[in-house]
């Protein structure tokens, strides 16, 4: 899994796959539900950020996207729910460019190649909307206690969605145990990569904040990598 003892440049690999391209898009119909569900997401978002989650209302929310509260609450089950839509958007679009990585890869370079290429769409400008709505998401979760619980169960969504593609990959059950030992070891190395940039990555500029996210993974994931290559296997007793 972590066979690389030297560190590597991911963000290059990245870079050079990027997200996945010329696949068939969605219907007409589709297409709108999409567009309905990112605006309400987005004026949510803005709302939410600039008055507060627990000042803004459902009916404010529905006024802003010029749809009917009844319409929100078809794509939303509650508003906690809108804040935290980026992270199904974040997990599938992770699980999508993972399936652009070359099979020579180890599963976890894989993994942070497709992180990576998420990142650098952003701080290359290619998406800086994106990040700025994760931006919006994390400070009205930090202030919010009702979105930061809700989150929690969020996270299980984008983990979902990176295991089963993973799963895929290997050609493993999602529950193997090779699966969850690099869905939890990737887990475990962003958490303390995003950790020690947190201020920099929720609160500059969208394309400055995606370059210190991307280098704080980076930075993670080659220190991991040196730690393992200077590990010898156990032998069973």
């Amino acid at each position: 899994m972590l066979d690389s003892p030297a560190p590597i440049d991911v963000a290059a690999d990245a870079r050079a796959t990027g997200p996945a391209r010329g696949r068939c898009g969605p219907s007409l119909r589709e297409r709108k539900k999409i567009q309905t569900r990112a605006r309400i997401i987005e004026v949510a978002l803005n709302l939410c950020d600039s008055q507060g989650f627990e000042a803004t209302t459902v009916e404010q929310i529905a006024h802003a996207a010029d749809v009917s509260p009844r319409t929100v609450n078809r794509y939303f089950e509650t508003k906690e729910d809108i804040i935290l839509g980026p992270i199904s958007d974040f997990g599938e679009g992770v699980a999508t460019a993972l399936r652009q990585q070359p099979r020579a890869d180890s599963d976890l370079r894989a993994l942070c190649n497709a992180y990576l290429a998420i990142i650098d769409s952003a701080a290359d400008g290619g998406d800086t909307t994106s990040f700025r709505q994760f931006q919006q998401m994390q400070r009205i979760a930090r202030n919010s206690p009702a979105v930061n619980a809700r989150a929690l169960e969020f996270g299980e969504t984008k983990t979902t969605a990176i295991t089963r593609c993973l799963a895929e990959r290997t050609g493993d059950a999602p529950g193997a145990l090779r699966v969850r030992l690099v869905v939890a070891t990737w887990q475990m190395l962003c958490h303390i990569a995003m950790a020690d940039s947190e201020e920099l990555v929720v609160n500059s500029d969208p394309r400055t904040a995606a370059r210190a996210a991307r280098d704080a993974v980076l930075t993670a994931y080659n220190e991991l990598q040196r730690i393992c290559s200077q590990s010898r296997p156990l032998e069973s007793a």
